[in-house]
């Protein structure tokens, strides 16, 4: 009986060896199907990607420039941690967490003049608080001035949170009528 199987082992074998031309059939059929439409589909997503990259940089740095170039007096020298450590603490954690939404916000052509109405509105609560901050180092420690500082930060803060708020509607609204 082990002679039976091996024979029949030996004969599976030679009916399973392939003739050369089909081989080849199959490597070009292969590379063809592995090196189809790929590479030119990769090399136009990274072009897309690196115009976009430069595009949001360009808007990154007009919106800098319309900053810096704002009349804001750069006279900033005294803030609320040259008082206290937990006014320190305070004013840490708002400027934080507004930079961390600034850092977080996501410019399309769509929310453009939202964001642009926005950043207006914080430019303004960023000179008023400088102004604050000015007549704090002029005048003797005022609470008023202080819980004024403070609110100032929290109304910023408030701001980035509508404005977010305001971008996700947006994001909502557009993928909505994407799926429609």
């Amino acid at each position: 009986m082990k002679d039976d199987l091996r024979e029949r082992f030996k004969e599976e074998k030679m009916l399973r060896k392939l003739p050369a031309n089909d081989r080849s059939v199959f490597e070009r059929k292969l590379k063809k199907e592995l090196h189809s439409s790929r590479g030119i589909s990769l090399r136009f997503l990274s072009v897309a990607a690196t115009v976009l990259v430069l595009f949001g940089l360009g808007y990154v740095f007009t919106v800098q420039e319309g900053i810096e170039n704002s009349p804001v007096p750069q006279t900033t020298e005294i803030s609320l941690k040259d008082y206290s450590p937990e006014l320190k603490k305070i004013e840490n954690y708002y400027l934080t967490a507004i930079n961390f939404e600034l850092a977080s916000l996501e410019v399309t052509d769509d929310n453009r003049a939202l964001l642009d109405d926005y950043l207006r509105r914080m430019n303004g609560l960023t000179r008023e608080y400088e102004l604050l901050s000015r007549q704090l180092r002029v005048d003797t420690i005022d609470e008023e001035l202080i819980n004024n500082l403070i609110d100032n930060l929290q109304m910023r803060l408030q701001l980035m949170v509508e404005l977010k708020k305001e971008l996700k509607k947006i994001k909502t609204i557009n993928n909505e009528k994407a799926t429609i």
